[in-house]
């Protein structure tokens, strides 16, 4: 393996690392290594076919990585596997999902058996969970939708629009009362995946 080889897979786990939000440490445990091994993985210093096994199923681990997904990203092939693995894609797609009212907070949601367009993906923190909306995309009536306006956002039930056109949402937390919101003041987004978080 070249070193120009060795900087495309180190950028390869730096990037991985990073869409995960692990630092060099949490990587370095999972490996039983130290920070500074792992930081001269990422830069390529170390060429990581000389790596032994173990060491290297510590950093798929912590990566969520498969071996072929690791093949895949990396172009180092693992003991053991086929050589059609330039076939296989990954399993599970990852999505970093900015956080509604929270500058530079995002979360990354690995999804199972989901593929989601990512454009304009929106999280919204509500009690007991996540509402994943996407901006400007109108709900149907009954559906789960996020209004948006100046006083912020809160998600709901979408009752459609009254005659004077304003949209009426049945709120979550009241589901008894149904808030009327002018359509010059107030978005309401399809609410694309609700996710609940025991606390």
């Amino acid at each position: 393996m070249t070193t120009l080889d060795r900087a495309e897979v180190g950028e390869a786990l730096r990037r991985r690392r990073k869409e995960l939000g692990l630092t060099l440490g949490d990587v370095a445990r999972s490996m039983g290594t130290s920070d500074g091994y792992v930081w001269k993985l990422e830069q390529g210093l170390i060429n990581l076919q000389n790596v032994p096994l173990p060491k290297i199923m510590g950093l798929l681990k912590v990566l969520r990585w498969t071996p072929e997904e690791f093949t895949l990203a990396t172009g180092v092939p693992l003991p053991g596997l086929s050589e059609k693995t330039e076939e296989t894609a990954p399993g599970v797609p990852l999505y970093k999902v900015p956080v509604y009212g929270e500058e530079e907070v995002y979360v990354v949601l690995g999804l199972p058996g989901l593929a989601l367009d990512p454009a304009n993906l929106v999280a919204l923190r509500h009690e007991g969970g996540l509402y994943l909306f996407r901006r400007s995309e109108p709900p149907e009536p009954g559906k789960l939708c996020v209004a948006e306006g100046e006083e912020g956002a809160f998600p709901g039930e979408y009752m459609g629009l009254n005659p004077k056109r304003s949209h009426l949402v049945r709120t979550l937390d009241c589901p008894r009362e149904v808030r009327v919101l002018p359509k010059e003041s107030w978005e309401v987004h399809r609410v694309v995946l609700r996710i609940e978080v025991e606390t």
